[in-house]
């Protein structure tokens, strides 16, 4: 497996700075598109140089999920303005459907027909305005990422570009969310004040279909904590990220798993121990295909193999950067050289 070099990172992440330093930014969808590029690399591309085709239907959806909390108004004053003239026309799309269901992003995947059909009008904006204007710093044209031909519903990574925004996703994230919220501020001064919580705002997780997910999954660990295994019983149940939401935020059904708030609590942000990644592959392996089933019949978002790629991204780096993992209680340990043992035949 080739790797690119370090002088070929390090051109990466000058070239994107110098996107968010030097570009012209008239609306936020270059951020959104950037981002959308960080995490489809991270769900579907592989730590070679290989290039990595994606779909502007695929980058749409993306879109939705950045914009579906910014679509509400701002602490119930107007929604926060996002482009240079008047709202950026995803947010207004988005809104609308926002209303139509009520704020929940789960009833509007249910609806197949209008979420296709939302698809297919952002994916139209993405091809007429960020995908073929993202690279361009003045008068130049810092071809990069993917080659800047102009037209079509499709573009490829460039060879080693999807291990570059993979190998260094968290820089990339906060660089481009620094990015946008600095945007956002700007041209919200009056509405934001002070506060500092629009980061949170921008990004943070939907949430509304957790009690959805926890009873879905309850049923499948039989009522069981994920990494105790005593019983669950009410208030004490917590939802939680196997991958933790603070290092790749994306809510995936089979990334959940329930478990006593106090093992949440002290797992925190850590990626929990070979033995759990070793408990939640034989669960999954017994249960990923009929959880799909009870997913997709609520309209929860889910791709057990999209999940499978960013558990083995985020334990494959923390064992490359010789990090600790959670066990039990304060107990935390590194991971051994067979840490993905169990993991290697779902990926194959």
């Amino acid at each position: 497996m080739k790797a690119s070099s370090p002088e070929s990172q390090i051109a990466f992440l000058t070239n994107l700075q110098r996107l968010l330093s030097e570009g012209s930014f008239v609306a936020t969808y270059k951020y959104a598109l950037l981002m959308a590029l960080a995490d489809i690399a991270v769900e579907r591309g592989v730590d070679d140089e290989s290039e990595l085709p994606i779909s502007t239907n695929l980058i749409a959806e993306k879109f939705v999920q950045y914009y579906w909390r910014q679509s509400t108004p701002y602490l119930s004053s107007r929604v926060l303005q996002q482009n240079t003239g008047k709202q950026a026309g995803v947010v207004q799309m988005i809104q609308g459907f926002h209303n139509k269901y009520e704020g929940s992003l789960t009833a509007a995947r249910h609806d197949q027909r209008q979420w296709q059909n939302l698809i297919r009008k952002v994916a139209e904006v993405v091809r007429v305005m960020p995908l073929w204007k993202l690279q361009t710093v003045g008068s130049e044209k810092l071809e990069f990422l993917y080659s800047n031909v102009g037209q079509g519903s499709q573009i490829a990574l460039k060879p080693g570009i999807a291990f570059c925004f993979r190998k260094h996703y968290g820089l990339v994230a906060d660089m481009v969310k620094g990015a946008w919220s600095r945007y956002v501020r700007r041209f919200n001064v009056e509405q934001l004040g002070d506060r500092t919580d629009l980061n949170e705002f921008l990004f943070g997780s939907e949430r509304a279909n957790l009690k959805e997910v926890g009873a879905i999954i309850n049923e499948f660990q039989a009522g069981s904590c994920f990494y105790c295994h005593g019983s669950l019983k009410g208030d004490t149940t917590h939802v939680d990220h196997f991958v933790p939401w603070s290092r790749y935020p994306v809510d995936l059904g089979h990334n959940f798993v329930l478990a006593h708030a106090g093992c949440n609590g002290k797992k925190s942000d850590r990626l929990a121990s070979a033995v759990h990644l070793n408990t939640w592959c034989e669960f999954q392996q017994r249960n990923a295909k009929p959880l799909a089933v009870e997913f997709d019949r609520l309209g929860i978002l889910n791709d057990f193999q999209s999940t499978l790629r960013i558990v083995n991204w985020a334990y494959n780096h923390t064992f490359e950067s010789h990090g600790l993992t959670w066990l039990r209680n304060q107990e935390l340990q590194p991971l051994d050289h067979e840490w993905n043992k169990s993991l290697i035949p779902l990926l194959n």
